[in-house]
């Protein structure tokens, strides 16, 4: 049953200012327009967690607090947020042209 549930948190990646975040995603209707909405951990404290090593994940996030990215250095996600222990959320309006299952780049 894990291997079933890390393949469906896992399904989704994207590129904060450089840093790449694994997580999931979302997109859904608000008035007729799609909005995307991701969210995720950084790979390397995601792949901390996979493993099980809670602790030395404490100590990496911990580490890296003031790290993350600031809102204002994403450009192609809308609303995002970071928190200091290397999570990510973020959410955009999906362009018109975009086809249904069109993601960030990971």
């Amino acid at each position: 049953m894990s291997g079933r549930i890390n393949a469906r948190v896992r399904d989704a990646q994207a590129r904060f200012a450089g840093e790449r975040y694994v997580g999931s995603d979302q997109v859904f209707r608000i008035s007729g327009r799609r909005v995307d909405a991701f969210s995720g951990v950084a790979a390397d404290l995601y792949d901390l967690l996979a493993e099980g090593t809670v602790e030395e994940y404490r100590r990496r996030a911990y580490e890296r607090r003031n790290d993350w990215p600031e809102p204002d250095d994403v450009d192609d996600w809308g609303a995002c947020t970071f928190r200091p222990d290397g999570t990510a959320l973020a959410m955009r309006v999906v362009p018109e042209r975009a086809s249904p299952d069109g993601r960030s780049p990971g």
